[in-house]
């Protein structure tokens, strides 16, 4: 560990850290040269209380996807001009060859932090990739710096305002990833479904009601909703507070490509525990197919909350149960990082679900 001015801690990281990697592996008889896992860069930026937990994440991640680490926060207590710096490597063996990969924890007075990307540039391995994800806590001043030079930028909405999102996506033309979006895969996919041999009956959509999580956290539903009219054209015009004495917490207005008013309605279900994100638990869309009434839902199981009943009621008629399948939170970062092409989906939705968020309606 070592805590001081920029230039001389980085300095001493850099330094011990090329003796390290020069220096055989001599934990055998026969010493070997160690080979270093360079998949990537990944820059986990937070809070200081998220620290612990952005370690226990980037642990995990290295199974899969070793290389360097850099986890980075800003810390009050220190000199605002200094910066505090925590380094190891590992090794482990595949075979007869150790692997090895490193960790650098950066800890920025105030001042100091708006270095950070410069900070980053020094420290990364050059050659491969840079990702970088804003925890939920990551100050600002660090996400606005790191954004615009990384390769692919990942959050999740889940935890973090899609206002603030939206805000970050909009100074860096890096690909961007969202586990949010990853989780509700599964949602999305079979709402499209619905149209897969109809296209005609999404541009007849004329009321959408979502149902979700009661709770403190960002509203999954906003999301869904900039993914939907990103997709099908949709402007957002209005969005006001719940109807006394109607089922809709929240109901908005949007217009179609064609200029015809589709109705929004949230729905607020039970509450999420405390510390949990909220999440979907059923969407309905009225619309139509040949001129005669069709409405479509997706929706959780009551006993059964991981399957949904998926059912078309009207000018046609289907019932099916999904499981939507359960993903640990390792395999949804792995899947936010593997791929690296743009993702305009996601893009234009964040932007979209912004737009929808910006109406007001009062919190949710």
């Amino acid at each position: 560990m070592s805590a001081g001015p920029i230039a001389e801690v980085i300095k001493r990281v850099e330094s011990e850290l090329a003796a390290f990697w020069a220096s055989p592996d001599d934990s055998r008889d026969k010493p070997a040269v160690k080979t270093r896992a360079s998949t990537m860069n990944f820059v986990a930026v937070g809070s200081r209380a998220e620290v612990e937990r952005l370690k226990e994440q980037a642990q995990a991640l290295a199974e899969t996807h070793a290389g360097r680490t850099l986890l980075i926060t800003i810390d009050d207590r220190l000199d605002p001009l200094c910066v505090q710096a925590d380094w190891s490597a590992m090794c482990r063996r595949d075979g007869e060859v150790p692997i090895c990969y490193d960790s650098v924890e950066l800890s920025f007075g105030v001042a100091a932090a708006e270095r950070v990307a410069s900070v980053v540039s020094a420290l990364t391995i050059s050659d491969v990739t840079v990702i970088v994800e804003l925890a939920p806590g990551a100050p600002n001043v660090l996400g606005d710096a790191l954004a615009p030079v990384c390769d692919r930028l990942v959050f999740d909405s889940a935890e973090t305002c899609i206002e603030r999102l939206a805000a970050v996506a909009r100074e860096t033309k890096a690909p961007l990833a969202d586990r949010a979006f990853v989780r509700t895969f599964s949602f999305r996919e079979l709402v499209a479904r619905f149209f897969d041999d109809m296209p005609e009956a999404c541009r007849s959509i004329r009321r959408v009601e979502i149902a979700r999580s009661a709770g403190s956290k960002p509203d999954p539903a906003a999301l869904f909703l900039g993914w939907m009219g990103s997709r099908l054209g949709w402007t957002f015009e209005a969005r006001g507070p719940a109807q006394a004495g109607g089922p809709a917490a929240v109901v908005g207005r949007a217009r179609a490509a064609d200029g015809a008013p589709i109705e929004i309605a949230l729905v607020d279900g039970p509450p999420a525990d405390e510390q949990a994100a909220r999440r979907i638990d059923g969407v309905r869309l009225e619309t139509s197919l040949g001129g005669k009434p069709l409405a479509l839902g997706c929706v959780r199981l009551e006993k059964a909350p991981a399957t949904v009943r998926w059912t078309m009621e009207g000018a046609r008629s289907a019932e099916h149960l999904h499981p939507l399948g359960y993903r640990d939170e390792t395999w949804v970062l792995t899947k936010t990082i593997d791929s690296l092409e743009g993702d305009r989906l996601l893009r234009d939705a964040v932007l979209a679900a912004a737009s929808w968020s910006a109406l007001g309606g009062g919190p949710r």
